[in-house]
């Protein structure tokens, strides 16, 4: 159930926010604060520790005590046939402590009466910092509500037609491609920025959720006005442990001033007793015997005065203990309020220089409208970049004011909210008004009407390409490394990597070379290293479709478990149903291939991809089986699809399909350099030169937010066809 609720709650995040969107405002929220598991935890605490209070003070005063006794004698004096045995004797009294016993019970209910209201405090700070708590997720969600709407205004603007007037500007010389690729990474980054505002909002909303232990839908939230925070008060600072350090030092003051009796127990007693006599004296009666006792009874140990000089030094020490931890604490607590103070009162500054920078990115904005009307050249270009400069700073303000109010709430965990006037800022962001530059952008832009330009057009396998050498710069090659120990151990690899373009090595180990680096890993650490300082990403590759199999997953398992220490960038599975010759088909071998993958990733220390078939793609042809989805929802965040093809239009499609439908997986587009495989599914048979161009045309068409680039299979056919077609 809670793992359906989670899924709702993120169904009903990912829902547009109309303009009817509920508001609710933080009062809303409160009402629900009893709810939440840190104050229901710290009810029960308190509850529990009143009931041992009372029955401590249960344990004080008058005391029943009682016995039933009797007895056997070996003596030659005892008379026969009875007189070997004590008569009975049953006794019943009334017991009143004094002196060190009483002190005891009063120091039991003294400790009790600490105890609960140390709990006491915990309670009351439990229900303080669960409102702080949640006032801060509520402004985490405002500003990634706020941040959200204007992230979307912006990349709707390149859909409304600014990526393709750059594409036409390029093609017609008016535009540098590195200016192009600029204009484009900026939306790309916000592509990237979505995805963080959406996971902010998804966590928020699942907070207070919890906080309130209900269920919280999306909601249109209302910022608040902050009281002022300024530098000229004397604050005094609350904290939990000071106070329940305050309660223990009042408590060991109190034992240290009435406490005078230690290591005397003493009380005072009132016994009756009776029973009968053995033997009767009579035959016809019972004969019974009774009587009374009152008594004042007392124990100590022989060194008395050295338990109680010892005890009352105890008692001192741990009272001065109590009262340094107490000053420690206290001065902790201040230095840190006032540094938090400190970042406060700059982060003020900074909405100040924010709010101006905000301005002035909208009257550029404004401006460079303006000039598009009156001047040619670059006027297009720079009204583009006084947009991006105005999102930027737009989505700067917000986050800073966001932080302003999430540092607000925590100076409030050290002292009671501040009274006084508003902050001398603007409480409540303007969001229509911020986002109505981004809006007139948009219009225009619809409105320019742009000739349409052709699609990319993806070359076929029987043309001669023409290699554009400025495309070519911008791509890197991950690679397929199964010669793990020709790798390691090779002198110049760097440099051949780096001609080659390849920015990420997928590394593979046999189980020989695992054992070795498990024993020995100074060698794979300094290649690791080396990597890093080139700018090369390595991760480990696992291959082995027998894992598929439930006796031999653990196989994996283990490894994953042994190469936890190796610092790789990630792991990579490669195990492919398809290899797979067992006892397992169909349906039942993907399921078992999903659970392979799903109990890798579980345990793998490293983000995981995997590599599969294009075919698993589709639920069609994977036996009616959501194969992303499932690996989605096992945390892997990248699939290398291993469509090895000559029909780059069929790839394309593919490819583009699925990261339009999962827009939260990575992908990847796997390619063969394999001599054994055939023309129609290798670039083996084929000129470097075409090779090349093709990869490019590949990486520019297929080119997304969620796009990793192309995969070759593998580094040494790659060498070996470098070597054998040098042009």
């Amino acid at each position: 159930m809670k793992i359906h609720w989670y899924l709702l709650q993120i169904l009903f995040l990912l829902l547009p926010i109309t303009a009817g969107a509920e508001v609710r405002t933080l009062a809303d929220f409160y009402l629900h604060l009893d709810q939440a598991a840190s104050v229901l935890k710290t009810q029960a605490d308190l509850e529990a520790q009143q009931f041992h209070l009372r029955a401590s003070e249960a344990q004080k005063g008058w005391e029943v005590f009682g016995g039933v006794s009797g007895g056997y004698q070996k003596s030659p004096f005892a008379r026969e046939p009875f007189g070997h045995f004590f008569d009975p004797l049953a006794r019943i009294g009334l017991r009143y402590p004094l002196l060190g016993s009483a002190e005891r019970q009063d120091r039991a209910i003294g400790d009790a009466e600490a105890q609960v209201k140390i709990e006491n405090v915990r309670h009351e700070w439990s229900k303080r910092l669960a409102a702080l708590f949640m006032e801060e997720n509520y402004a985490a969600y405002w500003s990634a509500e706020k941040m959200l709407a204007l992230n979307n205004a912006y990349i709707h603007l390149r859909n409304a037609g600014i990526e393709k007037t750059l594409r036409q500007r390029h093609e017609t010389g008016l535009l540098l491609m590195s200016d192009y690729f600029d204009f484009l990474s900026a939306f790309e980054q916000a592509e990237r920025r979505r995805l963080e505002f959406m996971n902010n909002k998804e966590q928020a909303l699942i907070r207070l959720a919890h906080l309130t232990n209900t269920s919280v839908t999306p909601f249109e939230a209302i910022k608040p006005k902050l009281n002022a925070v300024t530098d000229i008060l004397s604050y005094d600072i609350k904290q939990l442990d000071l106070e329940i350090l305050q309660t223990q030092i009042d408590n060991l003051r109190k034992v240290r001033e009435t406490q005078n009796w230690q290591g005397i127990d003493s009380d005072i007693s009132v016994t009756a007793f009776g029973g009968p006599a053995i033997p009767h004296p009579s035959p016809d009666s019972v004969q019974w015997g009774y009587g009374g006792v009152v008594g004042f009874n007392f124990r100590m140990p022989l060194e008395i005065v050295s338990y109680r000089k010892n005890e009352q030094s105890r008692l001192n020490s741990q009272l001065i203990s109590f009262q340094a931890e107490y000053t420690r604490r206290d001065q902790e607590l201040n230095l840190e309020f006032r540094s938090m103070l400190g970042r406060y009162q700059q982060l003020m500054q900074q909405i100040k220089f924010q709010q101006t920078r905000l301005d002035a990115t909208r009257e550029s904005v404004r401006e460079r409208y303006l000039r598009l009307h009156a001047l040619d050249g670059d006027a297009l270009e720079k009204y583009i970049q006084a947009i991006n400069t105005y999102y930027r700073a737009a989505i700067e303000y917000v986050e800073a004011e966001a932080e302003q109010w999430k540092l607000h709430v925590r100076l409030r965990q050290f002292i009671s909210a501040p009274s006084g006037t508003s902050e001398a800022v603007r409480s409540e962001t303007d969001l229509a008004g911020m986002l109505e530059p981004l809006k007139k952008a948009d219009h225009f832009f619809e409105k320019r009407g742009a000739k349409e330009t052709k699609p990319l057009k993806l070359i076929d396998s029987n043309d001669q390409p023409i290699v554009n050498r400025s495309d070519s710069t911008s791509m890197s090659f991950s690679v397929y490394a199964w010669n793990y120990d020709d790798i390691v151990n090779r002198p110049g690899f760097w440099e051949k990597s780096r001609s080659m373009q390849i920015g990420r090595a997928l590394l593979s180990l046999d189980e020989q070379q695992i054992a070795s680096v498990v024993s020995h890993p100074a060698a794979l650490n300094k290649f690791l290293r080396d990597a890093k300082h080139q700018g090369v990403k390595v991760e480990l590759l696992l291959g082995d479709p027998d894992w598929i199999l439930p006796k031999e997953r653990i196989r994996l398992l283990e490894i994953i478990k042994r190469l936890k220490p190796i610092n790789f960038e990630g792991l990579h599975l490669d195990i492919e149903p398809d290899q797979f010759a067992g006892e397992l088909e169909g349906r039942d071998k993907l399921e078992a291939f999903l659970e392979t993958i799903h109990q890798a990733a579980r345990i793998s220390p490293w983000p995981v991809a995997i590599s599969i078939h294009p075919r698993y793609l589709a639920k069609e042809t994977s036996f009616d089986l959501c194969i992303p989805c499932q690996l989605r929802e096992s945390g892997i965040k990248e699939i290398t699809v291993m469509y090895y093809s000559m029909n780059l239009n069929s790839i394309a499609m593919t490819m583009k399909s699925a990261m339009q439908q999962y827009p939260e997986l990575m992908f990847s587009l796997a390619q063969s350099l394999e001599p054994e495989l055939g023309v129609e599914n290798s670039y083996a048979h084929k000129p470097q030169a075409f090779f090349r161009d093709t990869m490019q045309k590949l990486y520019n068409h297929l080119r997304a937010s969620n796009f990793n680039g192309l995969v070759i299979q593998s580094l040494k056919d790659w060498e070996k066809y470098i070597h054998e077609n040098p042009l």
